[in-house]
């Protein structure tokens, strides 16, 4: 059954809530005023309400009113303080709470909201890139990876890689599940970013042969392990594939540009008013290394060109094993080029955004940073689906135009007034924002 286009965020919440798994007390004691699902869902609302002072508030209206939005909004029984709080959840793996993703991805495709990201070959396009999110030289956990100095002093920091769906065009990217870049058991190199990335596509391998999925990424991932292991695991690619770090493959290229055996290609675009060509050369099934036996990938090359200015605004080369023709090169290119939207749409809006990735909410001794981070990534998918789902939430950030001033509405009205449900809530919003216009 299909579910209610106005979905809000109550159902999501409960959506997500059932899909997170082995919330387990680990406690020993028996001091167990507070659930772990509370504690859990009081730091989710910090990242949802993007305000670290929510909690404090809703505290002091619990205790003079008997009632909080904490409760009515997020389901919290009883508020913990910050330290129960860290303490309850530094136990906690984030992989407990990853599933809440898939949760909120088939709300989205209950909703027929995902279908528009279907976009290359009637698949989706997922963009893979790593980000640091905490950096000290005096806080650290087992989970931190490590940057000696010079000067005998050591860094330690964490990383994370983020995938997101995405679509050439869209501003708006879905989140998938992380994966931690940390020290892993067994190993003695340290681990990074691509070997990461590896871990994640094993363990969302593409099943349904009928939904296509292109990964997405820089220079960084262009090498025959990685290429070898998206494939086994029913993945397309197209990644960014740079001279400087493919001598043999460019010197194969170099000899078939000789042979007079390179493809080429252009066609003129207009950006607004900006006409732009299109320069693109392309060759199929040539080796990606001189390794034996080597993976066989298609190359390809674009230049485009400003003719008013006749001069060149971008360049770049990819390796994909989609096979490249006049008629597919420019949709080869243009998802390529989507990979930056990883940078740009999620990461850099999660540093500067409101959701504050960077800072350091709490970074306990077993798992508390990276479960942290993973209910912030939910908040901003949440925040996302509202958005393409429509309904009161999205008539609320056309109304009030910038993130900023939702937020802080959201948050002012929250800190005064008792709300029995979000819809209560987003209902008060139009009705007086509608009203003072």
């Amino acid at each position: 059954m299909t579910v209610s286009a106005t979905i809000g965020p109550q159902a999501l919440i409960s959506a997500m809530l059932a899909g997170f798994s082995d919330l387990r007390d680990l406690r020993k004691g028996r001091n167990k005023q507070y659930r772990v699902e509370d504690a859990l869902m009081s730091a989710f609302s910090l990242f949802f309400m993007q305000s670290s002072s929510f909690l404090q508030y809703q505290r002091q209206m619990a205790t003079k009113k008997g009632r909080s939005n904490a409760k009515s909004l997020f389901g919290i029984e009883q508020i913990p303080c910050d330290n129960q709080i860290r303490s309850l959840l530094d136990p906690v793996a984030a992989s407990a709470v990853c599933s809440g993703f898939e949760s909120l991805h088939q709300c989205l495709e209950s909703n027929g909201k995902r279908h528009p990201y279907k976009c290359f070959e009637q698949g989706y396009l997922v963009a893979l890139d790593g980000t640091e999110y905490f950096s000290s030289q005096e806080v650290h956990c087992p989970q931190c990876s490590q940057r000696h100095h010079r000067n005998g002093r050591v860094s330690y920091f964490h990383q994370v890689v983020t995938p997101v769906m995405v679509k050439p065009g869209c501003n708006q990217v879905l989140n998938l599940a992380p994966e931690f870049i940390r020290p892993q058991d067994g190993h003695d190199k340290q681990d990074c970013e691509t070997t990461a990335a590896k871990r994640w596509i094993e363990a969302h391998p593409i099943a349904d042969t009928d939904v296509g999925v292109t990964l997405l990424g820089d220079d960084l991932y262009s090498r025959q392990p990685m290429c070898q292991t998206a494939l086994e695991h029913g993945y397309g690619f197209i990644f960014v594939c740079l001279p400087t770090s493919h001598e043999e493959l460019y010197e194969w290229l170099e000899y078939l540009e000789k042979a007079g055996e390179m493809n080429r290609h252009q066609v003129c675009r207009y950006q607004g008013a900006k006409p732009l060509l299109y320069q693109f050369r392309y060759v199929n099934r040539v080796p990606l290394n001189a390794q034996q036996p080597a993976l066989e990938v298609n190359w390809c090359e674009v230049t485009v060109i400003d003719k008013r200015k006749n001069k060149q605004v971008y360049f770049n080369t990819f390796v994909t094993q989609h096979l490249i023709t006049h008629e597919t090169i420019e949709a080869i290119v243009e998802a390529g080029r989507s990979r930056w939207k990883v940078e740009n749409e999620n990461n850099n809006v999660l540093k500067t955004k409101g959701y504050h990735l960077e800072h350091n909410f709490g970074h306990g001794q077993e798992h508390l940073a990276e479960l942290l981070v993973t209910l912030n990534l939910l908040a901003f998918l949440m925040h996302t689906i509202l958005e393409l789902l429509g309904g009161t939430y999205g008539q609320l950030r056309e109304l009030l135009v910038t993130r900023k001033d939702f937020f802080r509405d959201l948050f002012t009205l929250t800190r005064y007034f008792w709300f029995a449900s979000w819809d209560a809530l987003f209902d008060f919003m139009l009705t007086e924002g509608a009203n003072s216009t």
